[in-house]
């Protein structure tokens, strides 16, 4: 990325702080320790892509951006109601009321959408910028030295080669056709468009299925809403823009196949069970033309299917979810509903193996898998896997943490650790490295109405749902050293005010002994450091299960801890170098409410925060006349953008209409979503 793509942004100028929109800011960064001092510099990161950041933040943020050697790319005011979306690709001319602020040499854009703007006139795939990006994926994770050699097991290799090709063509075919003996001919494909009548028989298939390898009471539905103007956006591609749905629900579909230890987390398998045909020659109608998603993605879900049937004979400690996403092709809905879900529960997700198109090739028994920093390990992983129970696989491993294309996407927002697995990353770019190099065709029926089973190559789809099956069965059924990690993200706090560390154990042994971890307080550039927490963990770590440890703490603001387990060699493991991480936080009241600062003093970007806030509660500020002046909802989309985390809500000392109050005793109140009053006080307000 280059300073020269950023002179499509806005302006690089300063507006008046008084002003009521924050800038958004694209900022160059090179390393990590760049990409760290700008997030804490500013109010808000809102999305991370290689060498460029966008950010909110103040004027003087932006000064001491450039102060410190971080070249501004660009610098964007929305206008009241505008949103921003990135865009898979960029196409002129864009439509009124869409104004390009950053392009991303090609394969990406940035677009800021007015209100007024027709979103059904926009030919891209738009994913709404996020009001809050995680770091973790793109920050430094220690690189682990050449490993030992691990035993493949005689049970890893017997239980994958169960995996049938007949089994999964048949789910495919049950998924794509109405009638799987009639073939693929006119009339007998199905429509899995989110919203069309006939996925509900999907949704059915898919739950039957589940249901009958882990049982009915392991298998819900999770619903999400799903928004008119999304179809109607996706659709007016090249489709028929005057059949607009109203707004309704879509369901996820999950299986649980539960662990021998409920607080030991647990993996996903996962892949959607949407499709659609907006690419179709000649235009596409959802109501009326088919939408059988052969390849893209009944394919992954035949995947997730077989591996719950398989894996359902097994036992874990932690517990393995196998989920078919619904809304993939309308903006990663399901799985954006998902994760965020997660996130607010503190989910222990250990890993995502999200999979998309595994059967368009016919060149070559190959399988592409795309990562973020963070992740690296899950695919190094995946890599042994087939190297070691001899599937067959040319896998090529890509970092690519901007990309967007599948459901992996929503958890690397929220911090989790995915990978998504293709047979090509993008199937219908013809300048991607697999066409280059002449290993994979250009998939033309991709995201059209002939997307059918005939076209796949079953070889690939039965190798690849091995690779699934055996790199989670080798963490019940291996052999092998353990391999003790952490990483970035593992140290949180907690809703006790108090610090959680999380140690792994990602190779295939147990761990035997017990083994030391050691969290040190670090000064903000991660230097004198200081032991603040040392334990034993007890032995018997599991292979692929994690340990969670408890440091008394009781103390916030942003800090840098840094992680180190088993400094003294005491377990034999596979390797040492993702032994130790640094880690910066931002910790708040989570055990009691706290309002500060108190007094108040407006002006310059100060901020008062609410802090212990339950989730979803409300805060009302009252003047001195006993007038509601101001009021917030913990995690709304308004305080998002502010930059808040989770139970604080932020207050710069303005009215409802944006206008800074003047000084004055004030009274807030919080209440619960349930409306009953948790707190009452006065705060001193001055100017």
């Amino acid at each position: 990325m280059n300073s020269v793509k950023g002179a499509l942004c806005a302006s690089l100028f300063f507006i008046s702080s008084a002003l009521a929109n924050q800038p958004l800011v694209g900022v160059s960064w090179q390393t990590s320790s760049e990409l760290t001092t700008l997030a804490a510099l500013s109010e808000q990161v809102r999305y991370v892509a290689r060498s460029v950041a966008f950010v909110e933040a103040s004027e003087s943020a932006v000064e001491e951006f450039t102060k410190r050697g971080l070249a501004i790319l660009c610098l964007d005011r929305p206008g009241t109601g505008d949103r921003y979306f990135v865009a898979d690709h960029l196409h002129f001319p864009l439509p009124q009321g869409v104004e390009l602020v950053f392009d991303g040499g090609g394969e990406w854009a940035l677009l800021r959408v007015e209100p007024t703007a027709r979103l059904h006139k926009t030919p891209h795939f738009l994913w709404p910028l996020p009001n809050n990006y995680s770091l973790k994926g793109w920050l430094d994770v220690p690189r682990r030295a050449p490993k030992v050699v691990q035993t493949a097991s005689p049970a890893v290799a017997a239980l994958i080669e169960e995996v049938a090709a007949e089994r999964l063509q048949a789910h495919v075919e049950a998924l794509a056709l109405k009638d799987p003996a009639l073939g693929s001919v006119p009339g007998n494909m199905r429509s899995r468009f989110t919203v069309h009548p006939e996925i509900v028989e999907s949704t059915e298939y898919i739950r039957s299925q589940l249901a009958a390898a882990l049982g009915d009471r392991a298998v819900k539905l999770h619903s999400f809403p799903i928004d008119s103007w999304r179809v109607t956006s996706h659709t007016a591609r090249r489709g028929n823009p005057e059949h607009v749905p109203t707004d309704t629900t879509a369901y996820n579909v999950i299986g649980t196949l539960p662990g021998t230890d409920p607080a030991a987390g647990y993996y996903i398998i996962c892949a959607h069970y949407d499709a659609t045909g907006v690419r179709s020659a000649g235009g596409w109608d959802w109501q009326r033309d088919p939408a059988p998603g052969a390849d893209d993605n009944a394919s992954g879900v035949a995947l997730v299917l077989e591996s719950a049937r398989l894996l359902a004979g097994q036992q874990f400690p932690w517990s393995i979810r196998f989920i078919a996403w619904s809304g993939e092709e309308l903006g990663l809905l399901g799985s954006q509903a998902y994760a965020d879900l997660a996130a607010e529960r503190d989910d222990n997700i250990l890993g995502v193996l999200n999979f998309d198109m595994i059967g368009f090739n016919d060149l070559q028994q190959r399988l592409e898998l795309v990562t973020n920093p963070g992740s690296q390990w899950l695919a190094n992983e995946m890599v042994a896997a087939a190297e070691r129970y001899g599937i067959g696989l040319a896998i090529d491993v890509f970092e690519d943490p901007g990309s967007r294309i599948s459901d992996h996407a929503p958890f690397w927002r929220q911090g989790y650790d995915a990978i998504v697995g293709i047979e090509n990353h993008l199937p219908a770019d013809p300048t991607t490295y697999g066409v280059r190099e002449g290993v994979y065709r250009v998939n033309s029926q991709y995201h059209t109405v002939v997307d059918l089973p005939d076209s796949l190559n079953w070889e690939l789809v039965r190798r690849t749902t091995q690779l699934a099956v055996a790199t989670l069965a080798q963490y019940g059924l291996g052999e092998g050293m353990p391999n003790l990690a952490v990483f970035t993200g593992d140290l949180l706090g907690d809703r006790a005010d108090d610090l959680r560390v999380r140690v792994s154990n990602i190779g295939l042994g147990a761990v035997a002994s017990s083994f030391s971890v050691q969290v040190s307080q670090c000064a903000l550039d991660s230097s004198r450091c200081e032991v603040i927490h040392r334990e034993q963990a007890p032995e018997g770590l599991t292979p692929g299960a994690s340990a969670e440890l408890h440091i008394p703490w009781q103390r916030f603001g942003e800090m840098v801890f840094l992680i180190e387990v088993d400094a003294e060699g005491q377990v034999n493991e596979v390797s040492e170098t993702d032994n130790r991480v640094f880690q910066r936080l931002r910790l708040v009241p989570q055990s009691k409410i706290a309002v500060f600062p108190n007094p108040f003093r407006i002006g310059n970007g100060s901020v008062l925060r609410f802090s212990g806030v339950p989730l979803k509660s409300s805060v009302q500020v009252f003047g001195p006349a006993g007038d509601l002046v101001w009021k917030a909802i913990e995690d709304d989309d308004a305080q998002r953008r502010l930059g808040t985390v989770a139970n604080e809500v932020l207050w710069y000392g303005v009215n409802h209409t944006n206008i800074p109050v003047g000084n004055g005793v004030y009274i807030y109140a919080i209440h619960s979503p349930e409306g009953t009053l948790l707190a009452r006080d006065k705060i001193a307000v001055v100017r």
